[in-house]
């Protein structure tokens, strides 16, 4: 197997990026891609987060479509420690496009494709 669901998937798709703190090792912890964030770079990035929404929400059994979140717990705050205590900054201090690219390359996302 070697679709973006393999190990072997998942690693060549991060050794096409060029990565900041971290390197494509097992024991690796990458924090940020050095590509400059397209807006279909971002397009892509928000979509995938609606759909991961959507289908976390519908697997704790909530209904998606009515039913949102707490703003309790570790991501809660992760959120707003980067954003400078602000509940809902203009942009946090780290932004989203500093990662998409990481986090959609880790899920085997080739968002480079050109869809249209």
């Amino acid at each position: 197997m070697t679709g973006p669901a393999s190990r072997r998937g998942f690693l060549s798709g991060l050794a096409t990026l060029p990565l900041i703190g971290g390197s494509v090792a097992l024991i690796g912890s990458p924090s940020a891609v050095a590509i400059e964030p397209s807006p279909a770079l971002l397009r892509e990035y928000h979509n995938w987060l609606a759909y991961e929404r959507w289908w976390t929400a519908t697997e704790l059994g909530h209904n998606a479509d009515t039913e949102y979140f707490s703003f309790f717990g570790p991501a809660h705050r992760w959120h707003r420690d980067r954003s400078g205590g602000e509940p809902w900054a203009p942009l946090p201090a780290i932004p989203p496009s500093t990662r998409a690219a990481l986090v959609l390359s880790a899920v085997g996302c080739d968002w480079r494709e050109d869809v249209r």
